[in-house]
């Protein structure tokens, strides 16, 4: 029996996260200030800075290649979703800037709790992941059944104001990629169990610079 569709369906507009893989050059470069930053860079003290915490290192020789490609990423992120015409409370034109980037360096079981950014847009990287998908699998089965592992995620609430989750599972195979989003979208990071070796990732905000507007 053939049945005629008869009904359509409406998503209702909204925000989204924007993933990409990084240009492998670019990559490259960012590795190898990651591998010495912790000797070399400038840490960070921030309000989320304690135990269980991962250290965070400025970003300093690849600050400036960064900041052209993240500067590419804000108009496809913008040709997507037209996010900044939603600010619309500005008298003038304000131009965007790509604040400095720092390192994160997460070791097994330290977490960062939900948290949302300061500024217009956010984005994190990762650089390094040194478990193993099978070995953080297995530890969960056979530990912890029900946790969540080496994720990163988004809480939002949906039309009904209900809260809701979008997970990203962090394995190998998410070194050389980025996510961007509104700063506000809260977050968290979940820890891993089965490596001594640090996750490194790199994060970062863009704000409206107040002091150079048309």
């Amino acid at each position: 029996m053939n049945i005629t569709q008869n009904y359509n369906t409406v998503n209702l507009p909204n925000l989204g996260v924007l993933q990409e893989k990084i240009p492998i050059d670019l990559y490259n470069k960012l590795y190898a200030e990651c591998l010495t930053a912790r000797e070399k860079n400038k840490n960070i003290i921030s309000g989320l800075t304690g135990r269980g915490v991962p250290d965070h290192f400025f970003i300093e020789k690849t600050y400036s290649d960064l900041q052209i490609y993240i500067s590419q990423l804000i108009q496809k992120y913008e040709n997507t979703y037209n996010y900044l015409k939603t600010y619309n409370f500005f008298t003038k034109d304000h131009y965007l800037t790509i604040d400095k980037p720092w390192i994160n360096f997460q070791k097994k079981y330290e977490f960062l709790p939900n948290h949302a950014h300061d500024g217009v847009l956010s984005y994190s990287m990762w650089i390094k992941i040194p478990y193993g998908e099978e070995e953080e699998k297995n530890y969960k089965k056979l530990k912890y059944e029900n946790k969540k592992f080496y994720s990163f995620e988004f809480s939002y609430t949906n039309i009904l104001g209900q809260i809701c989750n979008q997970s990203y599972e962090i394995t190998k195979k998410s070194e050389g990629y980025i996510l961007m989003f509104p700063s506000k979208l809260i977050h968290c990071v979940y820890p891993f169990y089965t490596s001594d070796d640090y996750r490194i990732s790199i994060s970062g905000n863009i704000l409206f610079n107040s002091n150079s507007h048309t």
